[in-house]
């Protein structure tokens, strides 16, 4: 029942799990933790966390106790509707229920502090967690960085990744395509440039979003031909394909450039592709 209830929700079958929970309960078959934690992840997922706190009370009565999978939903939950002080609140109280916070669960906070622009709380659960022995990951780090950059605190961002590196996280392609975008957004072009050709001599392999970032910024910068010779240097890379957004990104400059014949043989080239124009 579980297996196929988590199958319905990860299908937005929402409706027929919940059947089929029914369905399950009419049978006499006893739910578990992790059938109700995945209806409960399903609710947060919506944004439905009143109807998710309803079923972790039904939980709590059958003799099921949550555990921080399951607190971890009502988190996310709580973040996704940007209602950050109810979430701080669950979260403090998760010691007093016998649940211990995770990498994964602090991780989660500090997105929403992110999101939400409140950096100072985010930043001090990061040293909370180091504070408590809990070792933050490449996606905890690399949270902050994107949250810096959107926000263009570039120089916090910067620390942030001495102080990733320094902790023994390497960053990783979404790392650097989150301080990539940003400094292409404020004209740090060659900078961004620069970065580039470093990792490309690192032991990471740019990937098709890192490419499709520095194209469009090289196109909006007038700097077209170096943008057509980036597309045609993905476009001969064995494990990447340019992607709908990378295509769509070179047409449109190639247009804006007066090159439409170039941009037209393009577009009957993404038209054989996996990618069809949309």
């Amino acid at each position: 029942y579980s297996c196929l209830i988590h199958g319905l929700c990860a299908s937005s079958r929402k409706n027929e799990a919940i059947l089929l929970f029914g369905e399950m309960l009419e049978m006499n078959v006893i739910p578990n933790v992790v059938t109700y934690t995945i209806l409960i992840d399903s609710f947060c997922k919506d944004g439905m966390v009143r109807e998710a706190k309803a079923i972790v009370k039904v939980m709590m009565q059958k003799g099921q106790h949550p555990d921080i999978v399951t607190y971890n939903s009502l988190l996310d939950g709580y973040c996704l509707r940007n209602e950050l002080d109810k979430a701080r609140n669950l979260f403090n109280s998760l010691g007093s229920m016998e649940c211990e916070p995770t990498v994964y669960t602090y991780t989660m906070m500090i997105n929403g502090y992110c999101k939400s622009g409140r950096f100072s709380e985010a930043k001090q659960l990061l040293n909370d967690m180091i504070k408590k022995d809990l070792v933050p990951n490449t996606v905890t780090y690399t949270t902050l960085v994107d949250g810096f950059c959107r926000a263009g605190r570039f120089k916090d961002a910067e620390t942030v990744l001495k102080e990733m590196c320094h902790h023994g996280q390497l960053p990783n392609v979404v790392t650097y395509n989150s301080l990539l975008n940003g400094w292409c957004k404020i004209g740090h072009l060659d900078k961004a440039l620069a970065l580039f050709q470093e990792i490309k001599s690192s032991r990471l392999k740019p990937d098709v979003v890192m490419y499709t970032i520095l194209i469009d910024s090289l196109w909006k910068a007038g700097r077209g031909k170096e943008a057509r010779d980036m597309f045609s240097e993905l476009s001969k890379e064995r494990d990447l394909q340019p992607n709908s957004y990378t295509y769509t990104t070179v047409i449109d400059g190639l247009c804006r450039h007066g090159l439409v014949d170039e941009a037209y043989d393009l577009f009957r080239t993404m038209e054989r592709s996996i990618f069809p124009p949309d």
